[in-house]
């Protein structure tokens, strides 16, 4: 591979991860309510993607940062979250954001009253 071919793969591949809004990646530490991400859909839907490893439903604050225009924001989820769930909650109209997969975190988490 070429150096001058070798540099552009590089600036390639930093553009892709500045794209992904700091997104980190989620450990084993981090509590039965993880957050995999955060997701803008082309529609400009934003959606929290989360894994539960709780055998409880759990009611959670998600704060999902999103991009419109060259301005960053974030909304909060105040959502339940099904017993050992993984899949996308909350929607939320972010009145055409762009699209992508964002950071954000789990706020406070607690048992669903029964």
């Amino acid at each position: 591979m070429s150096t001058r071919r070798f540099w552009a793969a590089v600036a390639t591949l930093g553009a892709a991860a500045s794209a992904a809004y700091a997104l980190t990646t989620p450990s084993a530490s981090d509590g039965p309510i993880r957050l995999l991400g955060c997701v803008v859909t082309p529609a400009g839907v934003l959606e929290a993607n989360v894994e539960s490893q709780a055998d409880e439903a759990m009611d959670c604050n998600i704060r999902c940062n999103y991009q419109l225009e060259d301005r960053n924001f974030s909304h909060t989820f105040n959502v339940t979250i099904p017993k050992r769930f993984q899949g996308r909650i909350g929607r939320f109209d972010t009145n055409n954001a762009k699209a992508g997969t964002y950071s954000g975190e789990v706020g406070t988490c607690k048992k669903v009253s029964s």
